[in-house]
């Protein structure tokens, strides 16, 4: 663990946090923002740590899909009786430490709602995210459980697919199980944000330093992997 510690504190000095590019903002927000706060940056972390008080209390879950559609850009989760109750459920879970596959399926866009509800204590399972994590994790500490990678949008995740790297691999790895891969990964990155950015950190920092890890760890895969075949 000390080496991933070391690892995402290195990246923490790499990096500017507040590069505007990599954190854009609707145009349109169900809370106001005072005037000190301006850049997408700002916006976004007051947004992490006032925004719970709105989507707690929102029984007609429009805050709900205002996080997953707006601020989280997947407008494929449509609002729905069928989307409507997986929220719902997902939420219930949560209290209950386990997660069903139906619901963890669903992960990439639930976990952005969980981000806004319980900010100090759930973070965003992000294909990127995990993707930055798995690699981490694989080259970094010492007993490798790693945690299952949602589908995403990026063309180089599949072409740089980690699964089929790992597998070629001699070293020995498993994905935690659907049901506490999401409880599991929170606590890790609580874990991981009180030890890279010290005490009262928030979790969403790590997660969001390994958001914008992406590109760092593509050139790193695609600097230290190689593949050979032998044929006949």
């Amino acid at each position: 663990m000390e080496q991933l510690i070391n690892k995402l504190k290195s990246l923490s000095n790499s990096f500017s946090m507040q590069d505007e590019e990599i954190w854009p903002f609707p145009d349109s927000c169900p809370i106001d923002f005072p005037g000190t706060v301006k850049s997408n940056y700002q916006k976004n972390i007051y947004l992490k740590d006032h925004f719970h008080a709105v989507i707690a209390n929102d029984e007609s879950l429009k805050s709900h899909y205002w996080a997953i559609q707006d601020w989280g850009g997947i407008g494929s989760f449509k609002k729905t009786e069928k989307n409507d109750e997986r929220i719902r459920l997902f939420l219930s879970q949560l209290d209950k430490g386990a997660l069903t596959k139906n619901t963890f399926e669903c992960i990439s866009s639930l976990s952005k709602v969980a981000s806004f509800v319980k900010p100090d204590q759930f973070v965003i399972y992000d294909s990127r995210v995990i993707y930055c994590l798995n690699w981490f994790l694989f080259n970094y500490a010492s007993e490798v459980e790693l945690f299952p990678q949602p589908a995403g949008r990026n063309k180089e995740l599949v072409k740089l697919d980690l699964e089929t790297i790992f597998s070629l691999s001699d070293r020995s790895y498993e994905y935690r199980s659907h049901k506490s891969a999401y409880h599991d990964y929170c606590r890790l990155i609580k874990e991981l944000s009180l030890e890279v950015y010290g005490p009262r950190s928030k979790p969403y920092l790590v997660e969001m330093l390994l958001f914008m890890s992406l590109n760092n760890v593509i050139s790193e895969v695609r600097s230290t992997v190689t593949l050979q075949i032998n044929l006949g």
